[in-house]
């Protein structure tokens, strides 16, 4: 099912199958979430929960053998609605028996997608339902066109690091032929992805996760660019599969409960 939050100046779509974003516009119909296409990708912004990368091998957790999927498993389940106003929503899902047989802890998950003005704040919380302490990773992988103004090409844009801790990274479809880019240990927690003429584009912050990855496909030249907030492991950590043994892999005590939150708006 699809749900629609709205204000004077912009509107969001979600599934409620895994809390997927498929839409945000703003008051005027300009589209800035890629569209699913299985030519390119046939995802806009699946929700990473509770592992995040490829699965070359068997996920193990304290070096037992787990049947957790590539980027996790609750992108791929039916979420209900628990509370929904106008210009916001908020998603859940809970453990049972089919999550238990891949992750054997109790957790409830839920999604909130809120309009802020122009600003949509996208927030996961997860809650510790049991008696022991539960590891995870967790991430988003929220996917923009680019271009995004008529006439412009994707090398028209560039990466741009608040504060100026990086320099800016000029977009080059060359620049993703090993996969993802990956920065950390970032100050400041946001960045612009923007056409280096106009400066037209997209602000997006990740206040809540260490790290930021960036993905485009291999080798397709597609029209559109990931942008992926985690608390997960870095790049050279990929090939293994244990999860505590991933840089930022998170942990909740028993009862205990956390959120994390990206957020973006046009710029």
């Amino acid at each position: 099912m699809n749900v629609i939050i709205q204000n004077d100046v912009a509107s969001a779509t979600c599934q409620t199958h895994g809390a997927e974003l498929i839409s945000y516009r703003t008051a005027e119909g300009k589209e800035y979430m890629w569209q699913k296409d299985a030519a390119y990708w046939a995802k806009c912004a699946p929700t990473l929960f509770p592992y995040v990368g490829p699965v070359s091998s068997p996920v193990t957790i304290r070096g037992a053998a787990c049947g957790v999927p590539r980027h996790g498993f609750v992108k791929d389940v039916e979420f209900e609605i628990e509370e929904k106003g106008s210009d916001y929503v908020v998603l859940k899902t809970a453990a049972d028996a089919d999550t238990r047989a891949m992750y054997p802890y109790a957790f409830s998950f839920t999604v909130t997608f809120r309009l802020r003005g122009a600003v949509l704040d996208v927030i996961y919380g997860v809650s510790n339902a049991g008696k022991e302490e539960m590891p995870f990773l967790i991430g988003g992988h929220p996917g923009f066109f680019c271009p995004m103004e008529e006439g412009a090409q994707f090398t028209d844009y560039v990466i741009h690091f608040e504060g100026g801790e990086r320099e800016d990274v000029p977009l080059s479809y060359p620049l993703f032929d090993n996969d993802a880019i990956f920065f950390e240990d970032l100050k400041q927690r946001s960045i612009t992805l923007v056409h280096k003429d106009t400066k037209k584009g997209l602000r997006f912050a990740f206040p809540d996760y260490p790290s930021v990855a960036f993905w485009t496909p291999i080798g397709k030249e597609a029209p559109f660019l990931c942008i992926e907030p985690w608390c997960a492991g870095t790049l050279e950590q990929v090939p293994d599969t244990e999860m505590t043994a991933k840089k930022y892999v998170q942990y909740l005590s028993a009862g205990a409960s956390c959120a994390y939150r990206f957020s973006f708006a046009p710029c």
